[in-house]
Formats: C-alpha cells, structure tokens, sequence
C-alpha cells in the first residue's frame, strides 16, 4: 500500500527589510533656525504704549489685505498667531509677538496697523495714523521696518510715505532703521510675472526686494536670513541696489 506523500509547508514570506542606518550612524540634523517657540506678548491701541522695549525689534508694516498677517504666521510657522480675516483693518493696535529659535536667538516682532483702509472713520484713521508714527519715531530699539507690497499692485503713494517718513525719522540715538520691502502673494501672479514685479519694485526704490508666499513659502528662508543679520549685528544687511533685473524665464 502507497504512503501518501504530505504536502511541504509553505515557508512564511518575508517581510519588507528594515532600512539600513546611515553609513555614518548620524541622525538627520535638525535645523538650529527653526522657529520652535512663538507667542503673543502685549498690545497697544491709542492713547496707550508697549512695554518697555528689552531687546531689538522686527516692525511689519503695509496696506489693509497686503498680507500682512500671513506673513508674519508663515515666518513663525503658527497658522493662527496672527488674527487674519478677509476684512481690511483687522489689525487695529500695535501687537507685539516673541518668536524662539532652536539656537536660542529670540526675536520681537511688531505687527503694526494696516493703513490705506478707507472704510474706517477719519478720527480713527488718524489716530492710527498717529500710533504708527510714534512707534517708528521713538522706539529706541526698532532695528528693521519690513514694509509689505502687493506684487500685483506694485508701490502706491502710502508706502512710498513711510518709506521717506523712516528715512527722515533717523535719529543718532539710535542705530538706523533697516528698510526691508517685500512683494506679498507672489504665488497669484505666476512666476514670471512675479519676478518682473520684484524687479519693478526693486527699481523704483533702489533697493533689495524680496518676492514671498505665504502659500508656497517662498521668500521665507531668504526673508529670515535678512531679517537675522539685522537684529543680530551682522553687518551689511541689506545691499542697495540700482537695479533688479528679472531672472530668465
């Protein structure tokens, strides 16, 4: 009688390798200009002031809806540190924000009213208008004044203003005011046209412009690395410059 043959079993199949360690055995490093801490320290609306001023401040400044907000969160990588609303004048005080970097260098960054919003009643218009002007006349530790321009738009008379208000405004007890223009919502024009913008900008005024998104982020890191030569004392911030000329498309 034939001994049935038992059928061989089946040898489990093997899973997916563990990937291999880095030659080296090193952990990816992590990034020590990283903002790893942001947060909302005080306000002032008329008739009232921010706290004594401890340590160099970043100011932004620009039209109602320029995009003010969105930058400032997308620095910080918070979405919502910064109130952002589809209204124009949201901001409506002096709001002072700390952010934090892996190593260590802590920034103040100053969020001022939107100007330019015709909707609001003169008086209050003014007294923005006279809240603005006060921080960047007398506030002995201001060291950049980032002033936000709608790509799309270009320079109007307001920011044109407080451009030559800063640059009148200098004062020998304190270091000079570094003017920072950005070209905001970069990523609604396409990148062409976008860099023709920067180069625009950049022409009219004579200085370095730096297109940025808050969609895609860019002009963040080159925006950071500016603004940290600045209130860190590393001199020749920002180059003056006659011309911008448009990358090849």
């Amino acid at each position: 009688m034939n001994q049935k043959t038992k059928p061989a079993k089946k040898t489990p199949a093997a899973g997916p390798k563990p990937k291999a360690a880095p030659a080296d055995g090193k952990k990816k490093a992590l990034d020590p200009k990283q903002i790893v801490h942001a947060d909302f320290l005080a306000a002032a609306a008329p008739g009232s002031s921010l706290p004594a001023p401890t340590m160099a401040e970043i100011a932004f400044a620009g039209r109602s809806n320029v995009g003010k907000s969105s930058l400032i969160n997308t620095l910080v990588e918070r979405k919502g540190l910064v109130r952002t609303g589809a209204t124009p004048g949201v901001t409506r005080q002096i709001n002072l924000f700390e952010a934090r970097a892996r190593d260590g260098a802590t920034f103040h960054l100053i969020d001022l009213p939107g100007y330019g919003y015709a909707k609001r009643s003169k008086a209050e218009r003014t007294a923005w208008g006279d809240l603005i002007e006060g921080y960047l006349r007398g506030r002995i530790t201001l060291a950049a004044l980032v002033i936000l321009v709608d790509a799309r738009r270009g320079l109007e008379e307001d920011d044109l203003e407080l451009i030559q208000f800063v640059e009148e405004a200098r004062d020998v007890q304190r270091r000079p005011v570094e003017i920072v223009i950005v070209a905001t919502k970069a990523d609604k024009i396409g990148r062409s046209a976008s860099r023709s913008a920067v180069a625009a900008i950049a022409k009219s005024t004579g200085r370095k412009v730096i297109g940025f998104s808050s969609v895609t982020g860019e002009g963040r890191a080159e925006l950071w690395a500016l603004l940290r030569k600045v209130t860190l004392g590393t001199p020749e911030a920002t180059p003056v410059v006659k011309d911008q000329e448009p990358e090849p498309a």
